[in-house]
């Protein structure tokens, strides 16, 4: 007789989450009585194998990826994956029901979100990443691959193993979001009619032949989608300059400026062509337009005269910029020190210069100064003007807005009105989403709450004596009993606390405003060292600016319509957080310790119980780096200030190199820079 000692407790079963199926299958209990048949004799043998038998079939089920629509069918019935536990569950365990999370994007945002949980804190929920892009790309070095500096699959590491044992990916494109339903559409091209084929569109934004479409439901929606190459709707971008965003991108930089060479090496291209073909025009005065110009400038001074001795004087490469200094948002000696390094290349920079069209073989550019308008004769453009927010997030607002209709206490269409982005509040919550969405890097802006939204009630609160307008002592009352929840509110307060007196004599003023503007450039010295909110980010104002945006009757007073004039000058003084890898990095770490809470279940009242004891988001910005090549680059240090020259160089390869995603990738880059510089870049096309 075989004797099996078994507890409910030690076969505990759970179901695994299952999509639209909210039924907890308990098969501990089924089990025990098996064993306990095969105790007492009846059928002992047959009864434990039996036993033993679904346990390793539900062991053998546990992690199987299941549709995403719901549970499988098979002959009509539906099959409820099952998993054994490892370790007791609890009763409360059983009976909760995993959120199911879907992550939207691989870049920064959603990669260091995923790295940011541990195994554990992941299986709180049910994650499922969804992106058209299977790979994580570490885009700082991107523009290294122009020429082959950097190889294309060092900087790249598959999304698989970033989400292994975390969460499930679909590479996939979302199409649309219902906020209402909670649904995401998401859809990618069938089989190509050609089986050879490879360079279809996996991706088509429209109906076609064979097109795969599926529905997905979430609880909480991360979204972290990036943002779209800006052309700024220049005549003739799209269909001959080189966007610069994706790997595919610099492949097809790579493979052009290659053929160009190529076919300005025939013997039957005249020495006017060979001018046309070999001037490379990179537009945009930003990091990345400054780094692509910089490599090619590397590769033509390192690699063209040894490839191709006869086409080096026929070479040229223009940088085209509207403003008049390049990387205008670091400081004034790193753009003087990339002039340097340029102007020691051969770079011509093109400062308060517009692309008007880019023309099949010229490029129109209007020279401001003058307003005249120039061709330029081009073998290639690479465009690197920057970014703005994709369709999606024009449609996930309309679905955001659509879902609020009716709210008194939230205007969405106000609170969704930045043209970049989708708004968020400084727990990364989307606005109006009611804790269903949270979102991320440059999909993302986030915005403290805008005071002109509760115009009236602040009216009201401020005007003590009920007159209809807020005289100076009500104003000096509201500005520092609100600036609590509305920090943008600071400026003021410390004017009229400190130096809002019509009866100061004018040099008491300056002194104060002296003292004011000192103390402001301070602060924003020591918040650039240290974790910086974004109440944090807002334009320093002296006394005498304060005055102007104040705007007071010839009484001192405010009515309504100035003061919520007044409110709406307020909160444009605000600024965001840079759309910059460094900041979507930090939102994902960020995000990842309010989801290791456990409170997420995309209800606001469990994001605010989260949100209590994590904390609001804060940036701690570490720098920016730009590299100006000839082995040269620029650091914009806090309180140090500008680092330029060759020490600079090597301390940016270090540091590209030590930030890379995993090991992998750190070895793969620095045996890259090893290899560049002992046997050159590789000019083979594919």
């Amino acid at each position: 007789m075989l004797s099996i000692p078994v507890s409910p407790e030690s076969l505990a079963i759970r179901s695994s989450s299952i999509p639209n199926v909210g039924v907890e299958y308990q098969g501990a209990q089924a089990l025990v009585d098996l064993a306990e048949s095969a105790s007492s004799g009846r059928s002992s043998c047959n009864k434990a194998l039996v036993a033993v038998g679904l346990l390793a079939a539900a062991a053998r089920r546990r992690g199987r990826p299941h549709a995403q629509s719901g549970p499988r069918q098979h002959g009509g019935v539906a099959r409820r994956a099952v998993a054994v536990s490892e370790a007791p569950v609890t009763k409360t365990q059983q009976r909760r029901k995993r959120p199911k999370v879907i992550v939207l994007g691989s870049g920064w945002g959603a990669a260091s979100f995923i790295e940011g949980m541990s195994e554990e804190e992941a299986q709180m929920y049910d994650i499922t990443l969804v992106s058209p892009r299977n790979h994580f790309l570490y885009t700082p070095l991107l523009p290294t691959c122009a020429m082959g500096s950097i190889e294309e699959r060092s900087i790249v590491t598959p999304m698989r193993r970033i989400v292994a044992g975390k969460a499930d990916f679909i590479e996939a494109k979302c199409e649309s979001i219902d906020t209402i339903r909670k649904v995401i559409t998401c859809g990618r091209a069938g089989n190509p009619s050609k089986r050879n084929a490879m360079d279809y569109d996996r991706f088509p934004d429209e109906s076609v032949e064979g097109k795969l479409s599926f529905d997905m439901e979430y609880d909480i929606l991360v979204y972290s989608v990036g943002a779209e190459a800006n052309d700024f709707n220049c005549p003739g971008v799209k269909e001959h300059a080189f966007l610069f965003k994706e790997v595919e991108d610099a492949r097809r930089v790579r493979n052009k400026i290659s053929d160009l060479f190529e076919k300005a090496a025939l013997p039957s291209t005249t020495p006017e062509d060979r001018d046309g073909l070999l001037t490379f025009v990179v537009v945009g005065g930003g990091p990345t337009g400054v780094e692509v110009a910089a490599d090619l400038c590397d590769f033509i001074r390192e690699d063209v005269g040894l490839l191709y001795p006869k086409l080096t004087k026929h070479v040229s490469v223009k940088l085209i910029n509207t403003g008049d200094h390049l990387l205008s948002t670091y400081d004034r000696d790193i753009s003087d020190a990339s002039l340097a390094v340029f102007e020691k290349q051969g770079l011509e920079v093109m400062k308060g210069v517009r692309v008007a069209a880019v023309k099949p073989d010229t490029v129109e550019i209007k020279v401001k100064s003058t307003g005249e308008t120039v061709p330029l004769p081009y073998g290639c453009v690479v465009w690197c003007t920057g970014i703005k927010q994709n369709s999606l997030t024009v449609q996930l607002k309309e679905s955001l807005l659509k879902k609020n209709e009716g709210r008194k206490d939230l205007d969405t269409a106000a609170a969704q009105a930045n043209t970049r982005a989708v708004v968020a509040d400084l727990n990364l919550k989307v606005r109006g989403s009611l804790g269903s969405i949270f979102a991320l890097g440059d999909a993302c802006t986030v915005e403290n709450e805008r005071a002109k939204l509760r115009a009236e009630e602040l009216f009201r609160e401020g005007d003590a004596d009920g007159s209809g307008k807020l005289d100076v002592e009500e104003m000096k009352t509201l500005f520092k009993k609100a600036s609590d929840d509305f920090p943008q509110f600071s400026c003021y307060a410390t004017y009229f606390d400190e130096g809002g007196s019509q009866d100061e004599p004018d040099d008491v003023k300056i002194a104060i405003n002296r003292v004011f503007t000192k103390a402001a450039d301070v602060r924003g010295t020591l918040t650039s060292l240290t974790q910086q909110s974004v109440t944090d980010r807002r334009n320093k104002l002296s006394f005498e600016e304060v005055e102007q945006t104040l705007k007071l009757d010839a009484n001192n007073e405010l009515n309504y319509e100035e003061f919520v004039e007044l409110l709406n000058g307020i909160d444009n003084n605000m600024r965001s957080f840079p759309a910059t890898a460094q900041v979507a990095a930090q939102q994902g770490k960020y995000l990842a310790r309010l989801f290791a809470t456990g409170k997420i279940d995309g209800k606001r009242e469990g994001c605010e119980e989260a949100a209590k004891e994590i904390g609001s988001f804060t940036y701690f910005h570490k720098g920016s780096l730009a590299y100006l090549g000839n082995g040269e680059a620029a650091f914009d240090v806090p309180i140090i200030g500008a680092v330029t020259g060759p020490l600079a160089g090597l301390a940016w390869k270090a540091y590209e190199t030590s930030a890379q995603l995993t090991w992998k990738n750190r070895i793969l880059v620095a045996l890259d820079w090893l290899r560049t510089g002992i046997f050159g870049r590789d000019t083979s096309r594919f």
